[in-house]
């Protein structure tokens, strides 16, 4: 299964350490890998539908962007096809807008029952996966929101989406959503590991679903337990403010 990555911190880093830790952890996963990020408000997707590590190499794009990527929060995916075909359009994170501000996507579970949802705004993904379309989802639902002008906290919002989403798409869901100021994360059927001030990886606020994390420092287990209904993370700068469940 599709493995993720993130790094918040309260200034720019790049990623050099923790990044190739992550592909090589990640090498398992063969269809595609991406790394997004943010450049003055702006979001920066790069991604291919190549393998991150063969031949005992990781791949030349991917190691020259964990040296030089310089952002407060950066996103990586590294893709195991569960739908869709195996390109750089459909490897992650994408992007869409909404709520006034871009955001960057990356998404690993099995969400079958969502691929046929059609979205009546534009733009549409062109992926044609699960991924792409629970992005869409949420998209279309804080517009319904923003159109009523209601003045509900955005975690809010994200809670009935997601109560919404599990409804009328049951699946396995487990994503990053950010819009380069704040780094949302939610899980309802496998663990994140998180890890604050690490003394061999940046000294920044690391995230990941690598199952053994990657250094053999004390890595915090974040796992959706019976009838929590998921679990919801806020983070910002190079910290955990909110852990809650979604019921």
């Amino acid at each position: 299964m599709c493995d993720l990555f993130a790094l918040s911190a309260s200034r720019s880093y790049t990623a050099a350490t923790s990044l190739p830790l992550f592909a090589v952890r990640g090498r398992k996963n063969v269809h595609g890998w991406g790394i997004g990020f943010f450049h003055r408000r702006s979001p920066v997707v790069e991604k291919s539908g190549e393998k991150v590590f063969t031949d005992g190499r990781l791949h030349g794009s991917f190691q020259r962007l964990a040296r030089v990527v310089n952002s407060p929060i950066i996103v990586a995916h590294i893709r195991y096809k569960s739908s869709g075909r195996v390109d750089e359009c459909h490897a992650h994170p994408f992007t869409l807008d909404f709520w006034n501000q871009s955001w960057v996507f990356a998404h690993n579970g099995k969400a079958p029952a969502i691929e046929p949802y059609s979205s009546r705004l534009e733009p549409r993904l062109e992926a044609k996966s699960d991924s792409a379309r629970i992005l869409e989802f949420l998209r279309d639902f804080f517009v319904e929101a923003e159109s009523r002008r209601s003045r509900t906290p955005f975690i809010l919002i994200l809670k009935d989406a997601l109560r919404r989403l599990l409804r009328e798409y049951p699946g396995e869901y487990n994503f990053l959503l950010t819009n380069g100021r704040v780094l949302w994360a939610f899980t309802n059927h496998r663990q994140f590991l998180l890890l604050k001030g690490s003394s061999k990886l940046e000294d920044a606020l690391l995230l990941t679903t690598i199952d053994e994390g990657l250094s053999s420092e004390n890595w915090k287990k974040i796992v959706a337990g019976p009838g929590s209904g998921g679990r919801i993370l806020l983070i910002a700068g190079g910290d955990l403010l909110c852990l809650e469940n979604l019921e």
